[in-house]
This record gives C-alpha cells, structure tokens and sequence, in this order.
C-alpha cells in the first residue's frame, strides 16, 4: 500500500489506549509516592514551625509506625529506581525506635530547632 493511501493518522486500538493509559498510571503512582516520601521527609525533619523532637512527641506511640511505613515506602521506591530518594534521605536524622512505639529524637535534632539549618 502507498503512503498515499495510508490514512494519516495510524489507528489506535483499544488495547495501544489501555495500554498507554497504564503506562501514565504507573508514572504518576510512582511520582505520587515520591512526593509523599520526599513531603513527609521534609514535614518531619526541616518543619519551620516545629521541632523533630516536637513532632515525634505528638505522634506518640503511633511515631513508630509511621517512621516503619516511610522506611518501607522509601525500600520500595528505592527498588524501583535506585538513588531516588538519596535527596529526602539526607534531611533525616537521627532517631531511636522506643519499644513503646515512641521514636527519641537524638542530638542534634531533639535540642535545636529546625528553622536555624
């Protein structure tokens, strides 16, 4: 068949759109789940409004829990796509995991405030 004769625009089936459509679908969960590493990472450590240690306190016994999900949100985008979160990873400091569920902002989080980095 002729270029002449070739409709100009290729058809595009049913299964090309579905198929692009869950191509855009894994780009944008996977960008959604960054900004949320990279969001929490920096609500957490570099807040202008308050404290590591300040917010650990508030989360209670829940902090371990949402400190054990972002480490695994975190694997996972890592396993994805190696390097990826290496820019959030650097605001985070150090912390212990209370047996309690609690998480103990160490030095030299716990004592000064994040506004002053």
């Amino acid at each position: 068949m002729s270029v002449l004769d070739k409709p100009s625009v290729p058809e595009i089936t049913p299964a090309i759109r579905t198929a692009a459509q869950i191509k855009q679908n894994a780009r944008a969960t996977y960008q959604a789940m960054m900004n949320a590493f990279e969001q929490n990472a920096r609500l957490f450590w570099k807040n202008p409004q308050s404290r590591p240690s300040d917010l650990s306190a508030a989360l209670g016994t829940d902090a371990a829990e949402v400190f054990a999900l972002h480490a695994k949100l975190g694997s996972i985008l890592e396993e994805v796509k190696p390097g990826c979160t290496a820019d959030a990873l650097k605001l985070v400091g150090n912390f212990t995991v209370n047996s309690d569920g609690t998480v103990t902002i160490n030095s030299p989080f716990a004592e000064s405030s994040s506004t002053s980095a």
